[in-house]
């Protein structure tokens, strides 16, 4: 049992490796500053946990739902996540590296201050989400929905959103966050009303 494992390095390392929990219902525990290696969490479903500056080293998240828990300030490298609910999930000036999002939700989810550095984004709605001052670095995205996402003083040079749904997005008056970036020709047409220019 993950609470068990928990309990066990508790007082001692606060690391787990090499582990995997299938199907657990974790509920209200604090496992903020633990370290995770190679770990595997299939079905999982964390119930207003904290999980604040925990690290994660090669591990997987498959179908879990991290609906509304606390990830502020987390490392994750090598990580993936693959089907999961994180909707409303808190990743404030969170690091993701070479890590791999896919067919997940995190509608809502609170981004600010986040980065993702050589990382792939796939097939995510990532609606509402608040992603301000955050910084993307040779990440790739591809079918995801940032309908309404906030994009306020975010770095997005060289980020390719040509296969993504950008409608609605939040940006600074000067839209100076859209320097670099690659859009289509209808997404162009949407983003300039934002300077009240009229494309015919």
């Amino acid at each position: 049992m993950f609470t068990d494992d928990i309990s066990k390095v508790r007082d001692q390392d606060m690391e787990i490796k090499n582990a995997e929990y299938e199907r657990e219902i974790i509920a209200s525990e604090d496992i903020s500053g633990f370290e995770f290696s190679e770990v595997v969490f299939k079905g999982c479903r964390f119930i207003q946990c904290d999980l604040t500056k925990a690290c994660f080293y090669g591990c997987k998240f498959d179908k879990c739902d991290l609906s509304n828990c606390k990830l502020g300030d987390c490392y994750f490298k090598e990580c993936e996540f693959t089907g999961c609910k994180a909707n409303g999930a808190e990743f404030g000036s969170a690091v993701f590296k070479q890590s791999t999002l896919k067919t997940s939700s995190f509608t809502y989810g609170l981004f600010s201050e986040s980065t993702f550095d050589a990382c792939t984004i796939t097939d995510c709605d990532m609606s509402g989400a608040l992603l301000s001052r955050s910084e993307f670095k040779r990440t790739t995205f591809k079918d995801v929905k940032l309908v309404s996402a906030e994009l306020f003083m975010t770095k997005m040079r060289g980020t390719d959103f040509s296969k993504c749904d950008i409608s609605g997005i939040v940006l600074s008056r000067e839209l100076s966050e859209l320097r670099g970036v690659t859009v289509t020709y209808e997404q162009a047409a949407d983003l300039a009303k934002l300077l009240g220019l009229i494309v015919k």
